[in-house]
């Protein structure tokens, strides 16, 4: 053996290299590999999950969105309505204060116009017996230019102050 080299101890090394190698790939590569396949798959799943709840959230989102959207459009219609029918209160409330007003008003005039002619009735029927009553005064008294005039006189004094006192008493009421 040149250089004291024992190839049959170099064969039996390498044999216990291969069965070194061996034995600790099946104890250790493989259950290493197999735990690193296992720990892939957790996270491709544990991805897949995440996606799916972020597509659903995202699905969520965008109903609660639309539904918020349309509670706002809701809403404004809601308002709309109770603003018209607020506008129609109110002016049905303006028109029954002026159809009351106008009742009012017109009442009072029907009741003015009774006490014009009420007035006028009581002034014509004054004005006849004051008519009358001169009247028979001048038949009565002897009749002298001088007396006539005095009796004319007495007469329109008498009606004025009967026409004024009339107006000043209904003026008052």
């Amino acid at each position: 053996m040149p250089l004291n080299i024992d190839y049959l101890q170099i064969l039996l090394h390498m044999l216990n290299f291969v069965i070194l190698a061996g034995g600790l790939t099946f104890i250790l590569y493989n259950p290493v590999n197999r735990f690193l396949e296992q720990r892939r798959d957790q996270y491709a799943e544990a991805e897949k999950r995440n996606r799916k709840a972020a597509e659903e959230n995202e699905k969520l989102r965008t109903e609660y969105e639309q539904k918020l959207q349309d509670s706002d459009i809701e809403i404004a219609e809601r308002k709309k309505i109770a603003e018209k029918e607020w506008a129609d209160i109110s002016a049905r409330y303006i028109r029954e204060a002026k159809e009351k007003a106008s009742a009012i008003i017109l009442a009072a005039e029907e009741e003015a116009e009774d006490r014009k002619e009420h007035i006028l009735e009581s002034a014509q029927t004054e004005i006849g017996e004051l008519v009358v009553t001169a009247t028979q005064k001048l038949l009565s008294d002897t009749v002298t230019p001088e007396r006539n005039s005095a009796l004319y006189d007495e007469f329109i004094r008498l009606a004025e102050g009967t026409v004024s006192e009339k107006r000043t008493k209904h003026g008052k009421k």
